[in-house]
């Protein structure tokens, strides 16, 4: 009995409380170095670049595993739109096309060689995730966090579209949002027990949108 009550007490609550809408540091950080990454691409600056990679080294940020495949839902929006610069939040891309960029310049070429050391310290730090949403589409990533524990998600794009954020429980309710007009996006909850969520990555332009996923 007391296992059906509970059961039932976790399918008709939210499994989370939102916290206030407060922007945690680790967001205001990767809001930076998304805008180091893209000034870089449209400058084709090595050292914009370079920044950001510190910038997510020292946040202890790791590539997340493969265990969290996305799931795509949405219809195809026609467009004649095209992008002319192709921004990337892999590491080890950002400090191949840093190199290119830095034309021969020594003092950038060992900037880059000091930034390619790792820096990893925490073995529960943050997870990352790089990846693409179509235009009119919806990422969609299932992502288990610990209960009782604060959880923060925060999402970056390349800057070309609007992205909407939003994190649902199990159940299907909408625990947190953020759907201004811009492609950073950060959502942070309080979940009551451990479990997995879903979160949501609406793309509302009419060309793909390349974004870095950091969950704690």
């Amino acid at each position: 009995m007391l296992f059906s009550v509970s059961a039932f007490a976790q399918q008709s609550q939210p499994a989370a409380d939102a916290n206030e809408k407060g922007v945690p540091p680790q967001a205001k950080q990767l809001e930076l170095a998304g805008q180091l990454v893209r000034y870089g691409y449209q400058t084709k600056s090595a050292l914009p670049l370079i920044q950001a990679v510190q910038i997510y080294k020292s946040l202890n940020i790791s590539n997340a595993s493969d265990d969290r495949a996305k799931q795509e839902e949405g219809t195809e929006v026609a467009s004649s739109l095209t992008k002319s610069d192709v921004v990337s939040f892999d590491e080890s891309k950002l400090l191949a096309d840093a190199t290119q960029f830095a034309d021969g310049n020594k003092t950038l070429l060992a900037l880059i060689k000091d930034a390619e050391k790792s820096t990893r310290g925490r073995y529960d730090g943050p997870l990352r995730t790089s990846d693409r949403v179509r235009a009119g589409y919806t990422d969609t990533w299932n992502i288990k966090f610990r209960g009782g524990e604060q959880a923060y998600v925060l999402v970056s794009g390349d800057g070309d579209t609007d992205l909407d954020l939003y994190v649902y429980d199990e159940n299907g309710n909408l625990i947190d949002s953020d759907t201004d007009r811009s492609d950073d996006c950060v959502a942070s909850f309080t979940p009551r027990w451990t479990g997995y969520f879903k979160i949501k990555i609406k793309n509302l332009g009419h060309v793909y949108n390349n974004y870095i996923l950091v969950t704690n």
